[in-house]
């Protein structure tokens, strides 16, 4: 596994880069946290899909106070 930030494991300081041998459950709990990757694994590319300027965003209402 590959360490994707600084924690610590096994009684050893790991920074991000750092790579370290883990168990089945320790794997899983690490993937589930995104403290560590496989080292098979490769980043995710950034989804290009979705352009976050053109989300439609509820606008402000406007509502005229008057008194009775």
């Amino acid at each position: 596994m590959v360490a994707l930030k600084e924690f610590r494991y096994a009684g050893k300081q790991l920074a991000a880069g750092d790579s370290f041998d883990a168990g089945e459950k320790d794997v899983k709990v690490l993937r589930a946290i995104k403290n560590a990757r496989m080292d098979t694994d490769e980043p995710a590319p950034p989804d290009l899909t979705e352009d976050p300027s053109s989300s439609k965003k509820r606008a402000y209402k406007r509502r005229d106070m008057t008194a009775e």
